[in-house]
């Protein structure tokens, strides 16, 4: 091959690689796949999810819960009033009308055996007759006694019930949100990870080129440049 074929050779290797540079002086991201909108758009949605807690689920019951504890803790200890239980009343109303008629009848009785004379006795008979009641009344108030305690336990149980399963339903919500926002976290990761991965392969690619055609230009240059020096001495060795 001659010296002007091989000048002509590494001229046109210098002006591919001057042309390949300059077209390689800035990196640009081909998103060909759609990474970084993939990537947007997972950082939105998590971006939504934990600015927007409650709207999603998180404390949904938390209102139930508080109120129900308070209500809870402000329960007095059981206590008992008959003269503020109606039933107990119902019953006290009942038996002095039962032991009047029947102290009334007692008096009656004794009365006619007596041709119309109220004898000590017949007071003391009508007197325990009206006191028979006023016992059965006080079996009565064991039984309105025991009748309060248990509506005191079932009221509450029935808000220790209520209680426990608005916190359980708030707990629940709670972990379900909690599961939503780790499963966005990773999506929002994935995302991220997939689009900076793609990056850097093409960067990486775009710097290896750029590095090849910096040397190609360099050598080309430089082995121009020893052939006009070679030539350049060559004519002067001749000239002597």
């Amino acid at each position: 091959m001659s010296e002007t074929a091989k000048k002509s050779l590494e001229q046109k290797q210098l002006e591919k690689a001057n042309k390949k540079l300059k077209e390689l002086e800035k990196f640009s991201f081909n998103d060909k796949k759609g990474l970084k909108k993939l990537y947007k758009d997972a950082f939105n949605e998590y971006s939504k999810w934990i600015t927007n807690p409650e709207e999603y689920g998180y404390n949904a019951y938390y209102a139930d819960v508080d109120n129900l504890f308070n209500k809870l803790m402000e329960e007095k200890k059981f206590t008992y009033d008959p003269s503020s239980d109606p039933l107990f009343q119902t019953y006290k109303d009942l038996y002095h009308n039962m032991g009047m008629r029947a102290m009334q009848n007692t008096l009656g009785a004794a009365s006619a055996l007596s041709g119309g004379y109220n004898s000590s006795a017949a007071q003391t008979s009508s007197q325990m007759a009206y006191k028979s009641y006023l016992d059965a009344l006080g079996e009565k108030a064991g039984e309105t006694y025991n009748s309060a305690l248990d509506k005191y336990r079932f009221n509450q149980q029935d808000l220790l019930n209520r209680f426990s399963a608005a916190r359980d339903m708030n707990n629940s919500g709670n972990e379900a949100y909690r599961l939503g926002t780790d499963i966005r976290n990773q999506q929002m990761n994935s995302a991220y990870n997939a689009f900076n991965d793609e990056r850097d392969f093409q960067y990486g690619s775009f710097a290896n080129d750029r590095n090849f055609y910096q040397n190609q230009g360099k050598n080309a240059l430089n082995q121009i440049n020893w052939q006009k020096e070679y030539a350049l001495q060559k004519k002067l060795y001749k000239g002597k």
